[in-house]
């Protein structure tokens, strides 16, 4: 659906962005949790199993936080009419420009004295993004956490994923915080997100004692 900025569905794809970047930056802060465990406390089966799932949410919510910011660009929710291969073509192209163009302003902020000095040595960014590095991205977004494909067992190494494309997914992460992260204490209104409850309406609510918890719904039905 194309749309206008600043109208009714403008206004409701920025909520709803916002709400994939927190989802994003919660996966992230998961993650490095469970990895600064894993440092400290050595690599276990459960530590790892806790980590993969955390990274491969990161990667989820960030690439659809990535195809969401494509379609505002796009005034489109469905960022293209194009389907197939020439979609896809479409969608890495836009990822890889914004990796590159990162990559770019901290090498140029570095060169020309205005680069925060929390940034990296300049040879940290002189890079480009490898050229399979959207086709990866969209991979892994697809096998390794959004269908269940039996790669990711076998052929899909997280682990070199991460060794070779982390600072790339970071800095479009790290990037995007200052829009759409959380800016205050108190918590943003997501409208139908954060309306969501499941205390039963007076109307609906059944007979007897209210359950401890939502496992024991059916139960006390």
């Amino acid at each position: 659906m194309k749309f206008e900025a600043g109208d009714e569905i403008d206004n409701d794809h920025c909520t709803v962005l916002t709400h994939e970047f927190l989802r994003c930056d919660d996966a992230f802060k998961e993650f490095c949790k469970h990895a600064e465990q894993m440092i400290i406390q050595g690599q276990t089966r459960e530590l790892s199993y806790k980590a993969y799932n955390a990274y491969t949410s990161f990667i989820h919510h960030l690439y659809e936080f990535l195809m969401g910011c494509h379609a505002r660009d796009a005034k489109n929710t469905d960022i293209t009419n194009t389907r197939g291969d020439q979609r896809i073509k479409i969608i890495e192209g836009y990822v890889m420009h914004h990796a590159q163009r990162i990559m770019d302003q901290y090498r140029d902020s570095i060169r020309n004295g205005t680069a925060p000095s929390s940034v990296n040595h300049i040879s940290c960014y002189e890079i480009t993004v490898p050229s399979d590095f959207a086709k990866d991205f969209r991979e892994f977004r697809n096998k390794a956490v959004g269908h269940v494909a039996y790669e990711r067992a076998s052929t899909l190494s997280l682990s070199a994923f991460y060794q070779k494309y982390h600072k790339f997914l970071y800095l479009l992460y790290r990037e995007s915080i200052y829009w759409w992260g959380k800016r205050s204490e108190e918590f943003p209104n997501l409208k139908e997100i954060t309306d969501f409850s499941v205390t039963l309406a007076e109307e609906n609510a059944y007979s007897g004692a209210q359950p401890r918890s939502f496992q024991s719904l059916d139960a006390a039905r």
